[in-house]
């Protein structure tokens, strides 16, 4: 079987572009499960300590900072209520502060 350079070059590049996009989808899966965990535990503090459900989330800033995840949201329950929410590392609780019309 004769396989021209073009066709051999063309192969090649949608193998590498295959391996690339498949790395890709791993990382933002394990990105996704990562956020998944805070979500969820930022779900459970506010239902627990304010009885809110989350509607939506707002100034959201995720970081990694010395191996540690950092998270910084706003969070808007469906009853209208907000709550800035922070936490330094996944072993503590998030620090919650509600949001005033003057106080955020």
């Amino acid at each position: 079987m004769i396989v021209r350079a073009g066709t051999h070059r063309r192969l090649v590049g949608r193998a590498v572009g295959t391996v690339l996009g498949l790395a890709s989808l791993a990382s933002f899966l394990l990105a996704a499960h990562a956020n998944a965990d805070w979500q969820d535990d930022l779900q459970q503090q506010l239902r627990d300590d304010y009885n809110c459900d989350i509607a939506y989330l707002s100034r959201l800033a995720v970081r990694d900072v010395d191996g540690r995840q950092v998270v910084f949201v706003r969070a808007h329950c469906t009853d209208k209520r907000s709550f800035d929410a922070s936490r330094q590392n996944e072993a503590e609780r998030f620090r919650i502060k509600a949001c005033d019309v003057q106080a955020c």
